[in-house]
């Protein structure tokens, strides 16, 4: 049976860049509770709710990334 492992840690968009290699706009998302060596990823800024409906993050809005995998049993071959 697999079980996922997630986590949940509050961020803040802290910045939107253009993508140099992606050409689409990027929002830079800082994670609190983090080293700050770590706590920053980039993301595509294209986002649809459950509805459809396309929406952008903007500088300052408050986000809840989740971090998941899946544990897999380790091959015993």
């Amino acid at each position: 049976m697999r079980r996922r492992a997630e986590t949940h840690k509050p961020g803040r968009v802290t910045k939107i860049v253009d993508g140099v290699e992606v050409r689409e706009e990027l929002a830079e998302i800082t994670l609190e509770g983090t080293d700050p060596m770590y706590g920053k990823l980039r993301i595509v800024n294209f986002l649809m709710d459950e509805m459809g409906q396309k929406h952008r993050l903007q500088e300052g809005d408050g986000v809840d990334v989740v971090v998941g995998a899946d544990e897999v049993e380790p091959d015993k071959s």
